[in-house]
């Protein structure tokens, strides 16, 4: 996967879970804002079916926990 398989804003949710030691979990945006914006989901959901993260879902299907994979750091030109 090159650097330029993602746009800014999944290559910047990468970076984010990175910087969280490889997990980031819910919520995923600032305090008292909607943290699963239609275009972070989307960015979730693209990521996903890339193999560049694994997420856990709660019991309503919304993302609870991204974990970059091995696709992932890669993806951040981290072998």
């Amino acid at each position: 996967m090159s650097d330029h398989a993602f746009g800014d804003s999944r290559r910047e949710l990468l970076a984010r879970i990175l910087q969280h030691g490889g997990v980031l979990a819910a919520p995923f945006g600032h305090a008292g804002h909607d943290s699963l914006t239609p275009r972070l989901r989307a960015d979730i959901d693209a990521l996903e079916g890339s193999g560049a993260i694994r997420v856990e879902r709660d019991a309503r299907g919304r993302p609870r926990r991204l974990t970059l994979t091995e696709a992932g750091y890669r993806a951040l030109g981290i072998d």
